[in-house]
Protein backbone atom coordinates (compact mmCIF):
# COMPACT_ATOMS: atom_id res chain seq x y z
CA UNK A 1 0.00 0.00 0.00
CA UNK A 2 1.51 3.64 -0.86
CA UNK A 3 2.26 5.53 2.35
CA UNK A 4 1.13 8.58 1.13
CA UNK A 5 -1.37 10.45 -1.50
CA UNK A 6 -1.55 14.35 -2.22
CA UNK A 7 -5.38 16.13 -2.39
CA UNK A 8 -3.76 16.46 -5.89
CA UNK A 9 -3.40 12.55 -6.04
CA UNK A 10 -7.12 11.90 -5.34
CA UNK A 11 -8.76 14.66 -8.30
CA UNK A 12 -6.18 12.54 -10.21
CA UNK A 13 -7.35 9.41 -9.12
CA UNK A 14 -10.82 10.50 -9.99
CA UNK A 15 -10.49 11.78 -13.76
CA UNK A 16 -8.49 8.40 -14.30
CA UNK A 17 -11.69 6.65 -13.03
CA UNK A 18 -14.05 8.89 -15.06
CA UNK A 19 -12.18 8.35 -18.66
CA UNK A 20 -11.83 5.03 -18.10
CA UNK A 21 -14.87 3.31 -16.18
CA UNK A 22 -17.42 6.73 -16.44
CA UNK A 23 -19.25 8.52 -13.69
CA UNK A 24 -20.87 5.13 -12.16
CA UNK A 25 -17.08 4.30 -11.09
CA UNK A 26 -16.30 7.31 -9.45
CA UNK A 27 -16.78 5.81 -5.69
CA UNK A 28 -14.71 5.63 -2.83
CA UNK A 29 -13.55 2.61 -2.42
CA UNK A 30 -12.44 2.61 -6.30
CA UNK A 31 -10.71 6.00 -5.85
CA UNK A 32 -8.72 4.65 -2.62
CA UNK A 33 -8.40 1.03 -4.38
CA UNK A 34 -6.71 2.78 -7.63
CA UNK A 35 -4.51 4.87 -5.33
CA UNK A 36 -3.39 2.06 -3.19
CA UNK A 37 -4.39 3.53 -0.15
CA UNK A 38 -6.83 2.83 2.68
CA UNK A 39 -10.56 5.12 3.46
CA UNK A 40 -8.33 6.61 6.65
CA UNK A 41 -5.71 8.09 3.93
CA UNK A 42 -9.29 9.81 2.11
CA UNK A 43 -10.37 11.38 5.29
CA UNK A 44 -6.93 12.94 5.91
CA UNK A 45 -8.26 15.55 3.50
CA UNK A 46 -12.15 15.26 3.18
CA UNK A 47 -14.87 15.72 5.38
CA UNK A 48 -16.91 13.06 3.57
CA UNK A 49 -17.47 12.02 -0.36
CA UNK A 50 -19.46 15.31 -0.89
CA UNK A 51 -16.50 17.57 0.13
CA UNK A 52 -14.47 15.47 -2.32
CA UNK A 53 -16.75 15.49 -5.58
CA UNK A 54 -17.35 19.62 -4.15
CA UNK A 55 -13.48 20.03 -3.97
CA UNK A 56 -12.59 17.86 -7.36
CA UNK A 57 -14.96 19.51 -9.01
CA UNK A 58 -13.51 23.12 -8.27
CA UNK A 59 -10.30 21.78 -9.18
CA UNK A 60 -11.22 21.21 -12.64
CA UNK A 61 -12.98 24.34 -13.23
CA UNK A 62 -9.69 26.24 -12.07
CA UNK A 63 -7.33 23.71 -14.01
CA UNK A 64 -9.93 23.41 -17.56
CA UNK A 65 -11.10 27.18 -17.35
CA UNK A 66 -9.90 29.37 -14.97
CA UNK A 67 -6.33 28.97 -15.50
CA UNK A 68 -6.86 28.85 -19.48
CA UNK A 69 -8.73 32.14 -19.77
CA UNK A 70 -6.05 33.94 -17.63
CA UNK A 71 -3.63 32.57 -19.81
CA UNK A 72 -5.32 33.52 -23.19
CA UNK A 73 -5.91 37.34 -22.15
CA UNK A 74 -2.02 38.01 -21.98
CA UNK A 75 -1.42 37.29 -25.67
CA UNK A 76 -2.31 40.40 -27.84
CA UNK A 77 -3.48 39.05 -30.75
CA UNK A 78 -6.96 37.18 -31.12
CA UNK A 79 -5.60 34.62 -33.83
CA UNK A 80 -2.88 33.86 -31.50
CA UNK A 81 -5.47 33.70 -28.19
CA UNK A 82 -7.84 30.94 -30.94
CA UNK A 83 -4.72 29.29 -31.63
CA UNK A 84 -3.92 28.22 -27.81
CA UNK A 85 -7.46 27.84 -27.26
CA UNK A 86 -7.54 24.95 -30.09
CA UNK A 87 -4.60 23.22 -28.42
CA UNK A 88 -6.41 23.38 -25.16
CA UNK A 89 -9.67 22.12 -26.91
CA UNK A 90 -7.86 18.96 -28.29
CA UNK A 91 -5.77 18.45 -24.96
CA UNK A 92 -8.65 17.95 -22.72
CA UNK A 93 -9.42 14.91 -20.98
CA UNK A 94 -12.42 14.52 -23.02
CA UNK A 95 -13.40 11.10 -21.72
CA UNK A 96 -13.54 12.35 -18.47
CA UNK A 97 -15.33 15.59 -19.43
CA UNK A 98 -18.01 13.25 -21.43
CA UNK A 99 -18.37 11.15 -17.86
CA UNK A 100 -19.04 14.92 -16.03
CA UNK A 101 -21.84 15.22 -18.37
CA UNK A 102 -23.69 12.53 -17.99
CA UNK A 103 -22.86 13.20 -14.18
CA UNK A 104 -24.42 16.16 -14.27
CA UNK A 105 -27.58 15.14 -15.85
CA UNK A 106 -28.12 13.62 -12.45
CA UNK A 107 -27.18 16.32 -9.97
CA UNK A 108 -27.77 19.44 -9.47
CA UNK A 109 -24.32 21.03 -8.18
CA UNK A 110 -22.36 19.04 -10.59
CA UNK A 111 -24.91 20.71 -13.17
CA UNK A 112 -23.91 24.13 -12.07
CA UNK A 113 -20.33 23.70 -12.18
CA UNK A 114 -20.77 22.27 -15.89
CA UNK A 115 -22.88 25.40 -16.55
CA UNK A 116 -19.61 27.27 -15.36
CA UNK A 117 -17.27 25.64 -16.98
CA UNK A 118 -19.15 25.72 -20.43
CA UNK A 119 -20.05 29.68 -20.08
CA UNK A 120 -16.52 30.49 -19.58
CA UNK A 121 -15.04 28.48 -22.10
CA UNK A 122 -17.75 30.01 -24.72
CA UNK A 123 -16.77 33.80 -23.18
CA UNK A 124 -13.50 33.70 -23.65
CA UNK A 125 -13.58 32.91 -27.62
CA UNK A 126 -16.72 35.39 -27.73
CA UNK A 127 -14.15 37.61 -26.13
CA UNK A 128 -11.52 37.27 -29.48
CA UNK A 129 -14.22 37.03 -31.72
CA UNK A 130 -15.46 39.75 -30.79
CA UNK A 131 -12.11 41.40 -31.91
CA UNK A 132 -12.24 39.85 -35.56
CA UNK A 133 -16.11 40.53 -36.31
CA UNK A 134 -17.59 43.91 -36.53
CA UNK A 135 -21.11 42.84 -35.77
CA UNK A 136 -21.72 41.03 -32.42
CA UNK A 137 -24.24 38.89 -33.54
CA UNK A 138 -21.69 37.47 -36.14
CA UNK A 139 -18.93 36.94 -33.28
CA UNK A 140 -21.71 35.32 -30.75
CA UNK A 141 -22.60 32.62 -33.35
CA UNK A 142 -18.80 31.87 -34.39
CA UNK A 143 -17.79 31.61 -30.36
CA UNK A 144 -20.98 29.16 -30.29
CA UNK A 145 -19.62 27.11 -33.30
CA UNK A 146 -16.51 26.24 -31.30
CA UNK A 147 -18.25 25.36 -28.42
CA UNK A 148 -20.99 23.04 -30.54
CA UNK A 149 -18.26 21.29 -31.50
CA UNK A 150 -16.17 20.57 -28.36
CA UNK A 151 -19.51 19.84 -26.80
CA UNK A 152 -20.65 17.40 -29.83
CA UNK A 153 -16.94 15.77 -30.09
CA UNK A 154 -17.47 14.84 -26.23
CA UNK A 155 -20.97 13.62 -26.59
CA UNK A 156 -20.65 11.84 -29.41
CA UNK A 157 -16.48 10.58 -30.16
CA UNK A 158 -14.83 10.75 -26.62
CA UNK A 159 -15.02 7.88 -26.13
CA UNK A 160 -13.30 6.48 -29.48
CA UNK A 161 -9.94 8.59 -27.89
CA UNK A 162 -9.17 10.15 -31.44
CA UNK A 163 -8.93 13.68 -31.03
CA UNK A 164 -7.71 14.23 -34.70
CA UNK A 165 -11.80 14.95 -36.12
CA UNK A 166 -11.90 17.49 -33.39
CA UNK A 167 -8.67 18.95 -34.20
CA UNK A 168 -9.74 19.12 -37.82
CA UNK A 169 -13.02 20.75 -37.21
CA UNK A 170 -11.62 23.23 -35.10
CA UNK A 171 -8.46 24.03 -37.47
CA UNK A 172 -11.52 25.22 -40.09
CA UNK A 173 -13.27 27.08 -37.61
CA UNK A 174 -9.74 28.82 -36.89
CA UNK A 175 -9.32 29.30 -40.75
CA UNK A 176 -12.27 31.58 -40.93
CA UNK A 177 -11.60 33.66 -38.25
CA UNK A 178 -8.11 33.90 -39.40
CA UNK A 179 -9.45 35.01 -43.12
CA UNK A 180 -11.52 37.57 -41.42
CA UNK A 181 -9.27 38.92 -39.72
CA UNK A 182 -6.96 39.34 -42.57
CA UNK A 183 -9.96 41.26 -44.02
CA UNK A 184 -10.24 43.82 -41.76
CA UNK A 185 -6.21 44.30 -42.65
CA UNK A 186 -6.88 45.14 -45.92
CA UNK A 187 -10.01 46.87 -46.23
CA UNK A 188 -9.32 48.81 -42.70
CA UNK A 189 -12.09 48.16 -40.87
CA UNK A 190 -12.03 47.26 -37.48
CA UNK A 191 -14.06 44.96 -34.84
CA UNK A 192 -15.10 47.94 -32.47
CA UNK A 193 -18.82 48.13 -34.06
CA UNK A 194 -18.76 44.80 -31.94
CA UNK A 195 -18.01 46.25 -28.68
CA UNK A 196 -20.50 49.01 -28.68
CA UNK A 197 -23.54 46.60 -30.06
CA UNK A 198 -22.62 44.46 -26.77
CA UNK A 199 -22.84 48.03 -24.98
CA UNK A 200 -26.09 49.22 -25.76
CA UNK A 201 -27.44 45.95 -25.09
CA UNK A 202 -26.67 46.52 -21.52
CA UNK A 203 -27.63 49.98 -21.40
Amino acid sequence: MAAIATRENYFEAAFALLSSRGYGALKLAPVCEHLGVTTGSFYHYFKNWRDFTAQFLDHWLARSTTQLVEFVQRLDSPIDQLDALLHFAVSLPHRAEAAIRVWSTVDAEVAAIQRAVDEQRRQVVLAAARQVFADDEEALRHAQWGTYLLVGYQQLDAGEGDTAPLEWALARLLDEFARRRERQRTTGRTAAPAAATEAKRRE
